[in-house]
């Protein structure tokens, strides 16, 4: 056969008409392969936009904890993300004074999905009130751990043996869809500086959150409760403690959206680990107790010692109220003093006055906690005191935020001017 014959009966056979729409052959086979292409272009698509697994650092975002039964109805609270959209993951690196938000925390991508409902796989998860009462063995009183401004905390062991501390809130009256969106918003935020929260419970008049269990206590009673001359937290130690909490309140205030605000910072929520990370627990329980809780932190208890002094006239607690509660956090951490010093029914003055007076006798040196085995070098000391000033300013405005902070923990982002202001209020005596 020649190939003249071939090409004429190949050109008939693709003018013979089909019976798709009366349309010839050639057509129809230029449409499936058109359609072939497009097909082939939409996977490509669908495939990217997709969440994958991707690991930073100690944390992998993984794609069964960012899917599954989606919310039907969500709000803003429960729609917390990173301000970008993206699955963050969150850690300081003094990199030549750089620093990237891609190491420490993570959160799921609610652009593509919604927050998981409870009871999902790998999600938050739901206890029967049953449940809880075992792994507490009847919220006996040798299983309390804790007790404070949310409720009573319990240990407790759950079937699969692991560990947990369960909290036992007060002053709940919301509805309980609208607490159990509310804590699947929380269970979304994650952070290595923070508690992580496992699941809850609300049966009958019950509200309870479930943590892990962290088994080191916290950071009050290693500061306060030890007794000897030689403190087992050492300077090097002390110094990790407070990077680490303001990396976690970094996140909080500039990473999330809408921004969170602690409200209740103070040692006693501040966990430790057997490494002596810290853990920062109770952040957005202010939340979901609503606002009698609130205007109940006016009353004179341990966390008044740490609250900012606009707070009794405004009753506004924001992110400069959460930087006066670290700068608080920081002169107890390296004084080893109490935030309120008390002595019978009254109280004999609190920490802020007392590092002010400090300063202005210029007897900085005496700041730092007796019990401390190896002292700091006078630039150091000189550098904290001046972050943990700046911190505890009575204007609120000339406060610095949880970003300037983290730069000034670090020696090399300390500006001249910085040190030329301290030189300038102070010196330490040797």
């Amino acid at each position: 056969m020649s190939f003249n014959s071939v090409t004429s009966s190949t050109v008939k056979n693709l003018s013979t008409t089909t019976s798709f729409f009366g349309l010839k052959l050639w057509p129809v086979i230029l449409i499936c392969i058109a359609i072939f292409i497009l097909l082939l272009v939409l996977l490509k698509i669908s495939c990217a936009c997709c969440p994958r697994s991707s690991k930073y650092g100690d944390y992998q975002l993984n794609k069964s904890e960012c899917t599954g039964n989606a919310v039907s109805k969500t709000t803003s609270s429960s729609m917390l993300l990173s301000r970008n959209a993206l699955p963050l993951e969150f850690d300081i690196e003094s990199s030549g004074g750089q620093w990237s938000s891609r190491e420490g925390y993570k959160c799921c991508d609610t652009k593509s999905v919604q927050l998981k409902h409870c009871n999902s796989i790998g999600g938050i998860k739901q206890y029967t009130i049953e449940e809880i009462e075992t792994a507490t063995n009847g919220f006996a009183d040798e299983n309390v751990i804790g007790s404070g401004d949310y409720g009573i905390v319990y240990r407790g062991l759950l079937f699969d043996h692991s560990r947990v501390a369960i909290k036992k809130l007060v002053f709940n009256n919301a509805k309980s869809m609208d607490f159990i969106q509310e804590v699947e918003a929380m269970w979304c935020i994650r952070h290595k500086n923070m508690v992580k929260l496992i699941g809850y419970c609300t049966e009958g008049t019950y509200k309870m959150l479930v943590y892990e269990y962290v088994d080191n206590g916290n950071l009050q009673h290693w500061l306060h409760g030890t007794l000897g001359d030689v403190s087992t937290l050492t300077w090097n130690t002390r110094m990790n403690i407070i990077l680490g909490i303001v990396k976690c309140l970094v996140y909080l205030h500039e990473d999330t959206e809408p921004p969170i605000v602690h409200q209740n910072l103070k040692s006693s929520n501040i966990l430790v680990d057997r490494q002596w990370n810290p853990k920062v627990s109770d952040f957005g329980l202010s939340k979901l107790l609503g606002p009698d809780w609130t205007l109940s932190l006016a009353r004179p208890t341990g966390t008044s010692g740490y609250m900012a002094p606009e707070y009794c006239i405004t009753r506004v607690l924001d992110e400069k109220t959460d930087v006066y509660s670290v700068g608080v956090l920081i002169i107890e951490i390296i004084s080893g003093r109490s935030p309120v010093e008390r002595r019978g029914d009254k109280n004999e003055g609190n920490l802020v006055e007392w590092l002010n007076s400090m300063v202005r006798d210029q007897n900085a040196i005496q700041l730092v906690d007796p019990k401390l085995g190896e002292k700091p070098n006078k630039k150091e000391l000189k550098r904290i005191v001046l972050i943990a000033l700046r911190c505890v300013d009575e204007d609120a405005e000339n406060r610095p935020k949880m970003g300037d902070i983290i730069h000034m923990l670090e020696p090399r982002d300390l500006l001249l001017s910085d040190e030329h202001v301290i030189n300038r209020d102070f010196s330490l005596q040797s």
